[in-house]
């Protein structure tokens, strides 16, 4: 049995087709999930069995601590007699400590070079990394290189390579058809990484694209405090919504005119499509956010200045940029195998290939 933690909305659709591949080479999964943001709802959305466990620690520092040892011990006791193989997640550290505490072997995915790294290095097997980042990147931010196993693109083309156009979406939404849609994701007030100039610039754009009579703005917060962020006097024009349902993000996207985000996954998501995109992230720059940049996909607002220079139109012909491996999924459940098969040699085959 193999165990992976959801922990974030991005998971659901990343672990989406990892689940399937899984399946389809007959090995069975135990998922756990953290309500936070809409990684239930998602959940839900897409029929995947799963036991949610713990919340959010919050912006406190202490409360992260005490919250990553009780949601770790909480883990840890849920898996007791459990026969699990291998563990697997995007980053949970409580997973992580978890599957130490159990002796189990774990497996990281991660995709930002300048997240904390110090747990990972300390008692992860692997850690896996997009091929694009250079081995100098991660060396200098500090991940220890003789864990780190390489995947042929990023982890959002895991999902993307199956994705197709809904028709119809946007009527589901009562969103005009004639309205230039600009998609929007506040910055994570919560995360470790977070940096007031972001709601600055996030505030500006909501202005920039929120006083005109040819747009509509739909606003995808992640938590109610996120909502802070937004003035009444907007939400009363009429044409500045929040979410409030559980959608396909990936449609949502792919019907939008402009994407601003101050998270990563939608920006690389929104980058990937085609779709013209605006990353108000003020932290350190991720590697593939400049990546996508340096391809034309993807542009930094640095300040208001360039808030007010994007231009507000409907969007022309999107394309989506292919992966360079075939089987993206296939390549992850073949490392999991491998770790897996490191444990117990007698009881596996080969990996799949």
């Amino acid at each position: 049995m193999y165990w992976l933690d959801l922990d974030n909305t991005p998971h659901v659709p990343l672990f989406r087709p990892i689940l399937a591949a899984l399946s389809s080479r007959g090995i069975e999964t135990f998922v756990t999930s953290r309500r936070h943001a809409q990684t239930e709802d998602l959940l839900k959305l897409w029929q995947i069995p799963h036991t949610a466990v713990g919340i959010h620690g919050g912006k406190s520092k202490i409360r992260k601590v005490v919250n990553l040892v009780h949601r770790a011990t909480t883990l840890s006791r849920m898996v007791s007699g459990k026969k699990i193989e291998v563990s697997f997640s995007h980053g949970s550290r409580t997973h992580l400590l978890a599957s130490w505490i159990r002796g189990i072997p774990y497996v990281q995915m991660n995709d930002y070079e300048f997240s904390e790294h110090r747990l990972a290095n300390a008692v992860a097997t692997v850690i896996m990394f997009p091929m694009y980042i250079p081995d100098s990147r991660l060396a200098s931010a500090g991940h220890s290189m003789r864990k780190v196993v390489r995947y042929h693109g990023f982890k959002e083309q895991i999902y993307l390579k199956d994705f197709k156009p809904a028709e119809g979406f946007r009527a589901s939404l009562k969103i005009p058809d004639d309205a230039i849609l600009v998609t929007m994701r506040p910055p994570s007030t919560t995360a470790n990484y977070h940096d007031p100039r972001s709601e600055e610039l996030f505030r500006e754009c909501l202005k920039h694209f929120g006083m005109r009579d040819d747009t509509f703005c739909l606003i995808v917060n992640r938590t109610a405090s996120e909502q802070r962020l937004v003035p009444p006097e907007l939400l009363a024009r009429g044409n500045v919504e929040f979410l409030t349902s559980s959608v396909d993000g990936l449609q949502l996207i792919w019907h939008s005119d402009i994407v601003v985000s101050g998270g990563g996954t939608m920006n690389r998501e929104s980058a990937l499509l085609g779709i013209p995109t605006y990353s108000i992230f003020t932290g350190r720059k991720p590697y593939l956010d400049e990546y996508l940049r340096d391809q034309g996909r993807l542009q930094f607002v640095e300040d208001v200045k360039h808030v007010h220079a994007i231009p507000v139109a409907r969007r022309g012909k999107a394309s989506l940029l292919p992966p360079d491996s075939t089987d993206l999924p296939g390549e992850i459940v073949s490392v999991l195998q491998e770790i897996a098969e490191r444990r117990n040699p007698s009881t596996h085959g080969k990996p799949s290939a």
